[in-house]
């Protein structure tokens, strides 16, 4: 045990005299040092080329240069307004979407492809419907009921159909909007 104690004192001390200098900000011997180095070639020592025009240009050309310089100075705005992030992951973008569109109900949680329409009632005062899930479940809807996992909600209810239009966005952020017709079947 006294080893491990001797050990790790001498490690802090060598630690604690190699710091010392960086502390008060004394160059230390492994500072890197700029050192030119340059090349002779038969006794003639190697310069930079020459930078004089092969040619001489026209002023046409000149004008032409010079338009091309202040044309790439211009500078360049960008406008992310009704754009994607480019730097955002997909993912995220989709746990977002989710998140934002919790379902509250159990016909929120079901795809409206699972339902099916079983009896339609038609008043002068409401409209109701009864859908059955793929458990055979009934539920009582009516218009304005949230059904499906795309935020739709039924927007009438007709003799032999209920139409449910589903608002949701896109992996995109786009907006769209589709009307799904669920038929009444038909009795023989």
């Amino acid at each position: 045990m006294w080893a491990r104690k001797r050990n790790s004192i001498i490690l802090f001390i060598l630690f604690s005299i190699a710091a010392i200098p960086i502390f008060l900000g004394i160059p230390t011997t492994h500072a890197a040092e700029k050192v030119i180095f340059k090349i002779q070639i038969d006794k003639k020592e190697v310069t930079e080329p020459s930078k004089k025009p092969i040619k001489e240009v026209s002023e046409a050309e000149r004008i032409e240069i010079e338009a091309k310089k202040e044309k790439g100075k211009v500078a360049y705005s960008y406008d992310p307004t009704n754009k994607v992030d480019p730097f955002k992951s997909f993912i995220v973008v989709r746990k977002e979407l989710e998140e934002k569109g919790k379902p509250k109900t159990y016909l929120e949680t079901l795809d409206v492809s699972q339902l099916t329409v079983s009896a339609i009632v038609l008043s002068s005062k409401t409209q109701w419907a009864l859908v059955r899930d793929s458990k055979g479940d009934g539920h009582v809807i009516k218009v304005g009921t949230p059904i499906g996992r795309r935020g739709g909600r039924v927007t009438r209810i007709l003799d032999k159909e209920v139409v449910v239009t589903e608002y949701y966005q896109d992996i995109r952020g786009h907006e769209k909007v589709r009307d799904i017709s669920m038929r009444l079947p038909e009795v023989d």
